[in-house]
């Protein structure tokens, strides 16, 4: 009897892991095909891309989406990844487009500025997804995978503008060093700030720190002004070249930072001096 009361479970529980291979096996895995990848939005922080799949249900009862699983990989370096709920039903036999966004940060991207400065207006990428499938039988899991490239955004352009000056005495003078930034992109460029060595006539005369730069509409450019006080004692040359009005040579080296992005600046030659 001992014997019996051990042998019943054991078959129930084979019975039972019969009847869920046979259901499993009946289950069609869904179909994943990819439809598009489209650009949301773009801006100097990054990229927003919807990503659009087809999945076919060949099974005669309805499936919906559990979750979606992601990973984006550019320049050899995973740069973002995610989960995204479900929610997507679809009937029995039919096809139903799954569509997820993807937020691509520029400054996690090996190299970013590298590739802004050298001019190059696309980044590769590859995205790596596994959708998950509701079923009878529990989550299918489906993977799935595409590879394509993002718009990159234009560099901003810094140019020296010429040098206005505010007060002028026999022992100093009080100017500002006109930059302006031009915005080339469709988007607004966000608050920054630069940082750099300012040289007049080849001497060093100051150096901006944390200045703020700001935010400048799309398509349009402005201004960012540097104010600088020459002791005219020890400014020498560059004092006297200010003073006397005309072009005066001005070197800027330093970095401007917008969007977290640091971006190399190197400007140099001369420039007009005004009131």
């Amino acid at each position: 009897m001992r014997k019996l009361a051990l042998v019943v479970p054991l078959l129930a529980l084979a019975a039972c892991a019969g009847i869920e291979k046979l259901a499993a096996s009946a289950v069609q895995p869904p179909k994943l095909t990819f439809k598009s990848a489209a650009l949301q939005a773009l801006d100097l922080e990054g990229a927003t891309l919807a990503f659009t799949w087809d999945l076919e249900n060949p099974n005669g009862f309805g499936v919906d989406v559990a979750r979606v699983a992601w990973s984006v990989d550019a320049e050899g370096t995973r740069i973002a990844s995610g989960d995204l709920p479900g929610g997507v039903k679809i009937a029995a036999r039919a096809t139903a487009p799954v569509t997820f966004p993807v937020r691509v940060r520029f400054q996690d991207v090996p190299g970013i500025v590298g590739l802004l400065t050298s001019g190059k207006d696309q980044l590769a990428y590859q995205l790596a997804a596994k959708v998950g499938v509701n079923t009878p039988v529990g989550v299918v899991e489906v993977p799935v995978s595409h590879a394509g490239h993002v718009a990159l955004p234009a560099t901003p352009r810094f140019a020296l503008e010429g040098i206005s000056v505010r007060s002028l005495s026999f022992s100093e003078v009080s100017l500002d060093v006109r930059v302006r930034v031009q915005n080339p992109n469709a988007f607004p460029l966000p608050l920054g700030k630069l940082d750099a060595a300012l040289a007049i006539a080849g001497a060093p005369v100051a150096r901006a720190q944390a200045l703020e730069v700001a935010p400048v509409a799309k398509g349009t450019s402005a201004v960012v002004a540097i104010p600088v006080k020459l002791d005219v004692r020890s400014a020498g040359r560059a004092a006297a070249d200010v003073a006397r009005g005309g072009d005066v040579e001005v070197d800027l080296s330093g970095q401007a930072t917008l969007a977290g992005l640091p971006l190399p600046l190197h400007l140099a030659g001369k420039v007009p001096t005004g009131r």
